[in-house]
């Protein structure tokens, strides 16, 4: 039988950690890897108390680089080590996930190996504050952002396929917003994923966990936010364009036209080197010239029309482009941005 390896990332963990590999040791004979991230000559024995573990092994970051290089480092330690394993289960070292939910989670992934399998929690009771209001806001902005429906986006249980462990090792996020890369990777990829329930365990109202809730926050939704702050940019170049070739021409179409052309280029630079930090192929190139046709039509008829009740034009214009603007990030995100992530995946 091809074989599932389990990964925790550590970082200053308490002796609950050991403790709780010892009683997963009692259950399944599976390998394990833990990754101390830089936690420092005070955990040492603790460290080295889990590698006498029967088939467990501790590798180590000379500092503490983060959970997403934590996990890369195991998950690149079991791609090269086990080349025949179907994938791998992380877990959180911390005693938020119990054992029987682990081995859940890992016969899930046995019975699909194709598919990602996270553990989900439940947030409707005895779930501190800021963790249910954090997974409500993340729920619905991922869903609209990236088009992944998930109930639980922060778990850390998670069933990782072989094929979506070694796209993960491209990744270049090495903290928290590792996880959200992987959640990217998963749709624009369209690897199939199951959630299963799993207990809601918060020890001491979870004040052991080493995330920042403001600053890892941030970093995450920042992953889940480049393209809109590219389309921010590229918005402000079409209105600034527009008004200054309106204001010498005082032709709709034109001015549309023109100033979605430059403002395209503006995206298309930002998109280059801030969100896919890669070369744009002829293919989406031709898709991005058709989006700014049509939208670039559409916005000019609406405008024309607008122009009739207000005649104030770069208001009409504003009001006509946030009307389309759904549109082209719709197409954006389930055409454009899947394509692009395709052709970085061929390279």
């Amino acid at each position: 039988m091809q074989p599932i390896l389990f990964l925790f990332p550590s970082y200053q963990p308490t002796v609950l950690f050991c403790e709780l590999l010892e009683r997963f040791r009692q259950i399944d004979p599976s390998p394990i890897v833990v990754v101390d991230d830089g936690s420092g000559p005070a955990y040492d024995e603790l460290f080295r108390r889990a590698a006498r573990i029967s088939d467990t092994v501790v590798l180590k970051n000379a500092v503490n680089l983060g959970k997403g290089a934590a996990l890369k480092h195991g998950i690149n330690h079991i791609l090269v080590n086990y080349p025949d394993c179907i994938g791998v289960v992380t877990a959180d070292a911390d005693g938020q996930h119990a054992i029987e939910d682990i081995l859940n989670v890992a016969n899930e992934l046995r019975s699909r190996p194709t598919e990602a399998i996270f553990g989900s929690r439940s947030f409707k009771r005895d779930v501190p504050f800021r963790s249910k209001i954090g997974n409500i806001i993340s729920r619905y902005v991922y869903r609209f952002l990236i088009g992944l429906n998930l109930s639980d986006t922060q778990t850390g249980l998670r069933g990782i396929p072989r094929r979506l462990g070694e796209l993960s090792l491209g990744i270049r996020a090495n903290r928290y917003e590792f996880e959200t890369e992987q959640l990217i990777i998963l749709t624009n990829e369209r690897i199939g994923f199951r959630e299963i329930p799993i207990q809601t365990i918060y020890i001491d109202e979870n004040r052991e966990s080493h995330f920042r809730p403001l600053y890892d926050s941030l970093k995450i939704y920042f992953v889940l936010l480049r393209y809109a702050l590219a389309s921010v940019a590229a918005a402000a170049t079409d209105l600034v364009t527009f008004w200054i070739i309106f204001g010498s021409t005082q032709q709709i179409l034109l001015s549309n036209m023109s100033a979605r052309m430059i403002s395209l280029w503006v995206q298309l630079a930002l998109l280059q080197s801030f969100v896919f930090r890669r070369k744009i192929s002829v293919r989406i190139f031709v898709e991005y010239i058709g989006l700014v046709l049509v939208s670039g039509l559409i916005s000019s008829a609406l405008q024309i029309q607008l122009l009739q009740l207000v005649n104030v034009p770069l208001l009409t214009k504003i009001v006509a482009d946030t009307l389309v603007f759904l549109f082209n990030f719709l197409f954006i995100r389930d055409f454009i941005f899947r394509r692009w992530n395709e052709a970085a995946t061929e390279d």
